[in-house]
């Protein structure tokens, strides 16, 4: 078998295959993206593609950037390849958020190709032995299971894939050698400053003195464990979902499922305040993710994550949360409103009919009479001095007594409480003011319900429910 034939069989055969449509290479030049280009565009037909290429020019690396750039054009020209070039500066990025070169040039990178390639599959040129560097990389630096399964042949999403992941680097040079076709060297892959190269450069050549499939042997241990991963990702979804508690987004009853599922549930909801709370990137380590679970095994106590992420046990349920109040006023509007990063607060105003004509016979703790609303009503977060009157009492009381008897601990820092003119009218979980109360003469209520934000609520639950958005539409309700 000719290296052609043997690389174009990993293709054809390989899990990061990719499928009829448009498929865009990312292109540096440098021998592994240059016959990842050549390859697809040989097979272009057999596999019903539409070969485009982007090149990312990282703005640093000088003149050197400046060839590679220029080879990437002329070989898509002779190829017929459409080719963009993207221009970003890696060294600005790096230092305004504090970031490694490497690391920034990375992400930039990544966002580069996905604007540049909004449709279709973007093919990457990561090889055998850039699976094997990851997964030593991790090894050493003693990571869990999840990063020890390597490089994944496709991104979760399924835009990103890697077609020449099972072949290794001798055989994409053989490969090259072969057509005839020259590429561009990266100057910075011979220093070994960096653990990556001394791996690539030090302790592979060794593992293949020792045992010439090592590469093999490694790639097949982590697909191995991808799929004991996968397994316990899955159960740690379900536990996720059996334990959530959809108003306080604690979880309740954990500690019935193993620690390797309870780990990877406090991944999830650290991931939930990066995501849905607008919290900066966590990436936990082994010792952050053993003190949440000490935390719940002990049933009480708080750590930090970070500056404004946290996680806190209390009675047996925990919490991992991003401490931060949005704005300090927030207008009262219909649909949602988001006074906290991790809850929002539903607002529904209704004629009594819709509900119930009699519900001004008993007191309720979240439907008020919306015409006795004095002024424009607004969100913010308590106060130590903040007093209501509840129904059925001829006195005011203080409503930090009254939500520390009837509010667990962590749960205080985000409760939703609605002003008008004269003071509060609502305070979640304590009640209505007594002057709100719906009565037999009330015509609109005001229903407000409270809840975390979880990522598997649907778009309709967590979307405005469409009476108005501004308070001025509402009053003429």
């Amino acid at each position: 078998m000719t290296a052609s034939e043997r690389l174009y069989s990993l293709v054809l055969h390989g899990t990061g295959t990719p499928t009829a449509g448009i498929c865009t290479v990312a292109f540096s030049g440098g021998a592994d993206s240059t016959a990842l280009l050549c390859c697809l565009h040989d097979l272009r037909d057999v596999l019903g593609i539409t070969l485009r290429a982007v090149h990312v020019h990282h703005g640093i690396r000088g003149g050197e950037a400046d060839r590679d750039a220029a080879f990437c054009a002329a070989l898509c020209s002779k190829r017929g390849v459409p080719l963009q070039t993207v221009y970003v500066h890696a060294p600005e990025y790096a230092a305004e958020h504090r970031l490694s070169l490497e690391t920034a040039a990375r992400r930039l990178r990544y966002d580069a190709l996905y604007q540049a390639a909004p449709a279709g599959e973007i093919a990457t040129a990561h090889h055998a032995d850039d699976n094997a560097e990851t997964v030593l990389f991790h090894l050493l630096r003693g990571s869990g299971l999840r990063g020890l399964c390597g490089i994944p042949p496709r991104s979760p999403d399924g835009r990103i894939i890697r077609p020449l992941l099972h072949a290794e680097r001798a055989e994409i040079l053989a490969y090259l050698q072969e057509i005839g076709q020259d590429y561009v060297e990266d100057g910075t892959n011979a220093e070994e400053s960096a653990s990556r190269n001394r791996i690539r450069h030090r302790l592979l050549p060794l593992l293949r003195d020792e045992n010439p499939a090592a590469l093999h042997h490694i790639s097949r241990c982590a697909a191995l464990l991808t799929a004991d991963e996968a397994l316990l990702t899955q159960q740690a979804d379900a536990a996720y979902d059996a334990c959530s508690e959809p108003v306080s987004g604690g979880m309740q009853g954990l500690m019935r499922f193993p620690q390797p599922v309870r780990m990877r549930v406090y991944r999830r909801m650290l991931a939930e305040t990066e995501l849905l709370q607008g919290a900066k990137h966590i990436d936990p380590t082994f010792e952050n993710l053993s003190a949440a679970d000490a935390l719940l095994q002990n049933g009480s106590g708080r750590i930090s994550f970070s500056r404004d992420v946290y996680a806190q046990a209390d009675a047996g349920m925990l919490y991992i949360r991003r401490e931060a109040v949005l704005c300090d006023c927030l207008p009262l509007q219909t649909g949602q409103n988001r006074l906290f990063a991790d809850r929002v607060c539903i607002a529904e105003v209704t004629e009594q009919g819709a509900l119930s004509r009699n519900i001004h016979k008993s007191d309720t703790l979240s439907t008020l009479d919306f015409d006795m609303i004095i002024g424009r009503p607004y969100f913010r977060a308590l106060r130590g001095t903040d007093r209501m009157q509840l129904p059925g009492r001829d006195f005011c009381t203080t409503l930090k007594k009254q939500v520390q008897g009837c509010v667990p601990q962590p749960q205080r820092r985000s409760l939703y409480a609605l002003f008008d003119e004269q003071g509060c009218i609502f305070c979640e979980r304590v009640g209505i003011a007594a002057r709100v109360k719906p009565g037999a003469d009330t015509h609109r209520l005001l229903t407000l319900t409270a809840y975390a934000i979880k990522a598997d609520r649907s778009a309709d639950e967590t979307s405005d429910k469409g009476v108005s958005d501004t308070w001025e539409k509402i009053a003429d309700y």
